[in-house]
């Protein structure tokens, strides 16, 4: 595993980490899921620890997840060796009383989730503390001033925010916190602004959604996902035959394989050769979908041949 600077935080990242989403459990929001199936509690907790072992230090969360359950089973992990990590949760998204969705971003609430989010995560700071939610005029400066605070007495030691929305981030970097931004992007991505942000800014880039939903994972470019009820992927992309279609338009990317590089480590290998890229959390549910991202990381980058190969692939692809 290779490791690097996350931005100007100074904070040394694995270049893949672990997107605990998938590891809180199921989580509903107003009646309709918003995650994933429950992997266990035990099951998850020994996964993470089993990624420690393979060189990933990076691990990210929030207090949304599995409603509170994703960041206690981190902690639970992590406990004994939370000096071998870097731990990123987020505030602002929240399951409401009744399980419904709520966003609350306030100076007043984000005292209250940073302390909830420590006693779960078994911790006395994070190292990066990120926006759930977009933030609000007239109420992201008080919160602004909140975090900057608490960076300075060593309770938050980065602050960004969770977004794919440029303009997020445009406000947070007026408001001096934006030493991090992570976002969805992956080969697929149109041209992002926020990779351009991050070029100019140097804040430090966390890239999810890397695989684009499974279409670029490879196992289902010949046939297509069944995903359970439960799983948020199951009201995406429309009946069985319309997702069959979506995922096999990528198998063109076949072409560019190698035997030492199968699908998953070459979405990984292209995000890793960009400048911006600190950190991939690609969500994996197993130690085995670990090892195969931990792999592209040891691998060369492609070569500008092959990079503009993926391009033309990508122009060509067939629509649906």
């Amino acid at each position: 595993m290779n490791y690097r600077t996350l931005g100007k935080t100074g904070l040394r990242v694995s270049e893949i980490g672990v997107g605990a989403w998938q590891l809180g459990g199921p989580l509903l929001l107003a009646g309709k899921p918003d995650g994933h199936p429950d992997l266990g509690r035990d099951f998850s907790i020994q996964l993470i620890r089993d990624c420690g072992e393979l060189g990933i230090n990076f691990v990210d969360t929030a207090e949304q997840y599995g409603a509170g359950e994703s960041e206690r089973r981190v902690g639970a992990a992590l406990k004994g060796q939370r000096d071998r990590w870097i731990v990123s949760t987020k505030f602002g998204a929240l399951v409401g009383p009744h399980g419904e969705r709520v966003q609350d971003a306030s100076a007043a609430r984000v005292p209250v989730s940073l302390r909830e989010s420590l006693r779960r995560l078994q911790t006395d700071y994070l190292d990066v503390y990120l926006w759930h939610v977009a933030p609000q005029p007239g109420e992201a400066e008080q919160t602004a001033e909140f975090l900057l605070e608490a960076k300075r007495a060593g309770l938050v030691r980065a602050i960004g925010i969770s977004t794919r929305d440029v303009r997020q981030a445009e406000v947070l970097l007026q408001l001096g916190c934006l030493d991090v931004v992570q976002f969805p992007h992956s080969m697929i991505s149109p041209p992002d602004p926020l990779v351009a942000l991050l070029g100019k800014t140097g804040a430090g880039g966390i890239v999810r959604g890397a695989f684009a939903g499974g279409r670029l994972s490879g196992k289902y470019f010949h046939r297509g996902p069944q995903f359970a009820a439960d799983d948020i992927r199951s009201t995406r992309f429309g009946n069985a035959a319309a997702t069959a279609q979506e995922f096999a338009r990528y198998a063109a990317f076949e072409e560019v394989l190698t035997p030492a590089r199968g699908m998953i480590q070459l979405a990984l290998r292209w995000l890793l050769d960009e400048a911006t890229t600190g950190t991939i959390i690609p969500g994996g549910k197993s130690l085995e979908d670990y090892r195969q991202a931990a792999r592209a990381s040891e691998l060369p980058p492609l070569t500008p041949a092959e990079r503009a190969r993926i391009a033309q692939l990508k122009a060509a692809l067939p629509a649906v």
